[in-house]
């Protein structure tokens, strides 16, 4: 084999490692934008999306209603090292995380598949809900944050006056019939004395 030739199939395989290089690196530049969408969708910061462990916090808040839930997988993981408990306690913390995709594929308004594609195939599914048509609904039903449960009962409220806040009445009663006064007992007139008889007189 020349130079000539080892050159250009030296040149072919820096430019395929080149390319490759450049798809992972555009792949991973477009999975951080979709982070930073759907945090924006959420409502909350895009910025967020970027910065360590505040991204896992605001992940959480968006779709479990607790920010702090995401301390559980984090020690789940690091007691995964004590037997028999370390084991029970890293399958806890994979349910949290298939959990959280479920409860990620409920608040755009979408099931099971789609959770299925965000658990195999995570960064491309985050893409597809990122520059996609979908929706951020909310948190999913069972896991409101106080702020949305006490704006939904304010909206109830203004909506059911009479209903939102039941008020305890006493059963009413009908007001007691005044007795009437006894009549007074009229006194006896003493009897007339009886007039002696003629036989008597004799």
């Amino acid at each position: 084999m020349s130079y000539g030739s080892e050159a250009a199939a030296l040149n072919a395989l820096l430019s395929i490692f080149a390319g490759f290089w450049l798809i992972i690196l555009a792949f991973f530049v477009l999975n951080i934008v979709a982070g930073w969408k759907i945090f924006e969708k959420a409502g909350q910061p895009g910025w967020a999306s970027i910065v360590p462990f505040y991204n896992s916090y605001i992940r959480y808040k968006i779709f479990w209603g607790n920010g702090w839930l995401f301390f559980v997988p984090i020690v789940c993981t690091v007691l995964g090292g004590i037997p028999l408990l370390g084991t029970l306690l890293v399958i806890v913390g994979v349910i949290i995380s298939i959990v959280t995709l479920y409860k990620q594929s409920v608040a755009f308004g979408q099931g099971i598949g789609f959770t299925i594609g965000l658990f195999f195939l995570n960064p491309i599914f985050n893409m597809i809900l990122a520059f996609g048509q979908y929706r951020y609904f909310g948190i999913p039903q069972d896991g409101y944050s106080y702020d949305q449960m006490k704006q939904k009962y304010d909206t109830y409220k203004a909506a059911h006056p009479a209903q939102a806040q039941p008020q305890y009445q006493q059963p009413t009663q009908a007001p007691a019939q005044p007795k009437q006064p006894a009549a007074p007992v009229q006194p006896q007139q003493p009897a007339a004395p009886q007039q002696p008889t003629d036989d008597q007189a004799q």
